[in-house]
């Protein structure tokens, strides 16, 4: 993700110098002792308080407020100094660089004009991908200088929870009921208590999440109770009374969702000193040894106590233990106490303010310096002062401040920064006013839930089920490094950082080590780095990809994807991104192969597959770019058997570009092929094409009418299809040309007041200001379809609805909640030949509830209906899903399932933003005596 950055940091930089080789033409007179040797060049325009000439050293200097004009990029700073004869530019002393829509700021510059190479100390901007650049800026007046943005003095994010021990007391009772009717508390209690307690210790953490080492150690204690029909010679008679200890072992995985609430999910062994009589009974096998699986949540009441409730599961795992295919479930409470301290491991580094920025640490920082720094100091007679050539490592200091106070102080000063941001506007695709429940059908007119290959929907395996666990598109990027050296060919850094929130300090960025930039003959950028981390709220980091190629948009992913595919897949799946094959200079492949864990768990039950291929399968995608035209060639394998390969593969690929024509605007055109492509056709459900092949362009936009929104998708298409015939049985063969059009448009009817516009209110946890309202959502759509068959299909479609949104979402407990009623009502003349496209559902409703639970944690469910009378589908849900999500500003997390299409996954997304300003640095820094003295801190600079 770092690479985002490298093409426009290139620019506006190496390219802002280059610019400057020209004469020189002050805009005030120049002070030197021989004005005929002010050799300046033509190309570079100049403003400053006083310019002068140093014969001694042939340097032309400029002192306060310098603007320097350098082709199209503009260079402000205290000090200016150009060397004519070796061709090297110095500034240094709030050094700021602006360049079309991107700019930066650092303590200083150093470039060599005739090598291209040199360094930036200091480096913090904005970088704006999709940005226009200007062919001449204008010179500022001093008066209108922007002043150095400076990193806020934080008190650093607190440990919650530093006790690495923990003991708990156990109480509960059993129950008779299938595992999964625990969760739903469908099942009877038994006559069988159960007392226990239990020690754990944390190994390992990484913010929220955690591992932990845990054994216990229950009594059950069991009346006569009913017993089973299996191993008695009476079925179903009672069992007498029974006692018998139960030891478990296991280790567990943590996440605290807020400081005093948390989740676990604990996996081991649970091993009986004597055979259950209810197990024995009620199953057909019993084993006193047996997988255990326990689901927690606990809720802490203090620091070190905690209430805690427990879902106790003992069972065979699908017969791995002497073919045991159930168990034992229990209800537990418990009280759990932790001690010790554990310093949380922070894996970041944090980057010290830059010179003429407030740094209670700068006399006891050293900082490392590179051979021109210390060539200059020399030239500059800057003294005699002993230079360290290693950096001291900052001591990491605990506060002896509770958590609670520590968390007061923080906000507290967070809310006294100086964001420099205004105008925020969500540019990516997450959007809290659609992200309703409803299942999208023609509703949003965006790439995702539109048709892809002439007016064939996308489907949504493809969009959800395959989905990885962090995906995202960003444009606009703030950065921040150390130490950046330009180089001919690119650029380097030892650290360096990128964030996607428009605030300080950032709930999502990444941190990189060893980047390494490198351009490209086609004009893209390849960024290498030893290590990527996103880190998301300064506590957690998440490995990301180490290589990145850049275009102007860039999708950011991690390596792993965890979905669900009950259709191809059999169920849930695991796969891995490798590292993407390089084809010459503009293709690039993309390999994902999958391991399919539920055909490996029905495997290890007795149900075995074919072969051992069968439990792997392969996604892969070519991406090229060719000057204007695009290549995308997918590949989706859900099985290596030889039996039925290809009755086990998918491929799909398109070939294209954009086209401007005239008011038209930009109109996108491609080629594409598919084979055993997957749809989804509503009361239909899904159907494969068998092969396609044609032409499609299409025309989207959208634009504002006072308040309301309005946006438009027109595609036209042209291709030949082999897909299942509606009805009938066997394929069928014909051409198709189609026609589709859509305008969807959002209408406020009442509008509230959004919480105050700062990252701790209205921006907390949504990346767009909440307001609460009613309003109403409308599409109007229609479809053309001639076939080879002569057959023909023509439909309009209305759909609308009032969303109801009540809360600002901005507190802490249910201010979030949000009701949507879409309707829709279609009209068909002719048919459709094919299964695909028919169109069969004439009335349908949609009903979406989304619910803020707890601080970031949201609800969302949705389903759709068919409410046709006259059809014979009436009554059937169409679609449904469930979705529960961790949302932030500038990120949020999914665990989604959809069951009538058979797909669910995780899913991590980072939103991309438009904003005004440039902000201020987002890598925190936090005084290392900031809990000394005034506890309210009101002498920090913020």
């Amino acid at each position: 993700m770092e690479s985002l950055a490298a093409t426009r940091l290139a620019l506006a930089f190496a390219g802002l110098l280059i610019a400057g080789s020209g004469d020189l033409v002050a805009s005030r007179p120049a002070v030197a002792e021989s004005p005929e040797a002010l050799q300046i060049p033509e190309r570079l325009k100049l403003r400053a308080d006083r310019q002068l000439l140093d014969s001694r050293r042939n340097v032309t200097v400029a002192e306060g407020d310098v603007s320097v004009q350098l082709g199209s990029s503009l260079l402000q700073a205290d000090r200016v100094e150009f060397d004519i004869g070796f061709k090297t530019l110095y500034a240094r002393g709030a050094v700021r660089v602006t360049r079309g829509a991107q700019s930066f700021q650092a303590s200083s510059l150093r470039y060599n004009l005739a090598l291209q190479e040199g360094e930036l100390d200091d480096v913090y901007g904005v970088i704006d991908l999709a940005g226009e650049i200007p062919s001449a800026p204008v010179l500022p007046a001093p008066a209108e200088q922007q002043p150095l943005a400076c990193p806020p003095l934080l008190p650093p994010v607190p440990d919650w929870h530093p006790h690495p021990w923990s003991v708990t007391a156990w109480g509960g009772q059993m129950i008779d009921a299938a595992f999964g009717d625990t969760f739903l508390f469908d099942g009877d209690i038994r006559p069988e208590a159960v007392l226990g307690v239990g020690l754990q210790r944390r190994i390992w953490r990484a913010g929220p999440l955690s591992l932990e080492l845990e054994a216990d150690l229950f009594s059950h204690i069991a009346q006569q109770q009913r017993g089973g029909e299996y191993n008695q010679n009476t079925p179903y008679a009672d069992l007498p009374s029974q006692s018998f200890a139960e030891g478990v072992v296991g280790i567990g995985a943590r996440l605290w969702v807020q400081p005093w609430l948390s989740f676990s999910f604990l996996e081991g062994i649970s091993y009986n000193s004597d055979v259950s009589l209810y197990e024995k009974t009620f199953r057909d096998n019993y084993s006193k040894l047996l997988n255990y699986l326990g689901f927690e949540v606990e809720a802490a009441v203090s620091p070190d106590v905690s209430l805690v409730g427990r879902i106790h599961h003992r069972s065979g795992a699908f017969g791995t233990f002497n073919g045991v295919t159930e168990g034992s479930n229990a209800y537990l409470l418990g009280l759990r106490y932790r001690w010790g301290q554990e310093q949380d491991q922070n894996t970041t580094v944090t980057m010290p303010p830059p010179a003429g920025c407030p740094d209670p640490d700068r006399n006891r920082r050293v900082r490392a310096t590179s051979l021109p720094q210390r060539l200059e100091s020399v030239a500059l007679d800057d003294g005699d002062t002993t230079v360290s050539h290693v950096a001291t490592p900052e001591a990491a200091t605990t506060s002896p401040l509770p958590p609670a106070e520590q968390q007061k102080l923080r906000s507290e000063a967070i809310a006294e920064i100086d964001q420099r941001i205004e105008s925020i506007d969500l540019k990516g695709t997450f959007s809290i006013e659609r992200r309703s429940g409803i299942p999208v059908r023609r509703l949003n007119s965006s790439v995702r839930d539109e048709n892809r290959f002439g007016v064939v929907k996308v489907p949504q395996l493809k969009s959800l089920g395959s989905t990885q666990l962090i995906n995202g598109t960003i444009s606009r990027w703030r950065v921040q490094a150390d130490r950046i050296t330009l180089q001919a060919n690119g650029w380097r850094a030892e650290r360096m950082g990128f964030s996607n929130d428009p605030f300080t300090p950032a709930q999502t960025r990444i941190d990189a080590e060893g980047v390494i930039a490198r351009d490209l003959a086609n004009g893209d950028v390849l960024i290498s780095a030893r290590r990527n981390s996103l880190i998301v709220e300064d506590r957690l980091p998440i490995p990301v990809s180490r290589r990145q190629l850049i275009q102007k948009e860039e999708e950011v992913e991690n390596r792993w994807v965890l979905g669900i595919d009950n259709d191809d897949r059999d169920g849930l799946f695991i796969g891995r991104n490798l590292k993407p094959i390089k084809i010459g200079d503009s293709t690039e492949l993309a390999l994902e192969p999958q391991l399919m864990l539920q055909r490996a768990i029905d495997a290890g039950s007795g149900s075995s597959p074919d072969d051992a291929g069968d439990l792997f399968g392969l996604e892969a995608k070519l991406l090229g770019r060719y000057d204007d035209y695009r290549l995308r060639a997918e590949a989706d394998i859900s099985s290596f058997s030889g039996v039925d390969f290809l009755d086990n593969s998918r491929y799909w690929a398109s070939f294209g570009r954009n086209f401007e024509l005239g008011r038209l605007g930009v109109v996108k055109t491609n080629l594409f092929g598919a084979y055993r492509y997957r749809t989804w056709n509503g009361s239909l459900g899904s159907t494969d094409i068998q092969g396609a092949y044609g032409v499609y362009g299409e025309k989207r936009g959208e634009w504002e009418q006072g308040n309301t929104r309005h946006s438009y998708l027109v595609r036209g298409a042209m291709g030949d299809y082999k897909s299942d015939r509606f009805d009938s049985d066997g394929l069928l063969q014909s051409g198709r040309a189609s026609l589709f059009g859509s305008l969807t448009s959002t209408i406020p009817l009442w509008s509230g007041s959004t919480a105050e516009l700062t990252p701790l209110a209205a921006h907390r946890y949504s990346p767009v200001a909440v307001v609460p309202g009613i309003s109403l959502n409308t599409n109007v759509n229609a479809t053309a379809a001639i076939y080879g068959t002569s057959d023909h299909q023509e439909s309009l479609s209305f759909s609308g609805g009032p969303t109801l949104t009540l809360g600002t979402f901005s507190k802490p407990f249910l201010d979030f909640t949000q009701i949507s009623l879409i309707g829709e009502g279609t009209l068909r003349n002719g048919a459709s030949p094919f299964e695909f496209d028919r169109v069969v559902d004439f009335g349908t409703l949609g009903i979406g509830i989304t619910q803020q639970i707890v601080g970031p944690l949201l609800l969302s469910t949705g389903v759709n209906v068919n409410m046709d009378p006259g059809s014979r589908y009436y009554g059937d849900v169409i679609n449904s899903n469930i979705e529960l999500r961790w949302q932030r500003r500038s990120y949020d997390l999914g665990l989604y399932f959809n069951p009538y299409e058979g797909v669910g996954g995780v899913r991590f997304r980072l939103n991309d933003f438009n904003f005004d300003g440039s902000g201020v640095p987002f890598v925190p820094h936090a005084p290392s005596d900031w809990f000394l003295g005034d506890q309210n801190h009101d002498d920090l600079p913020l």
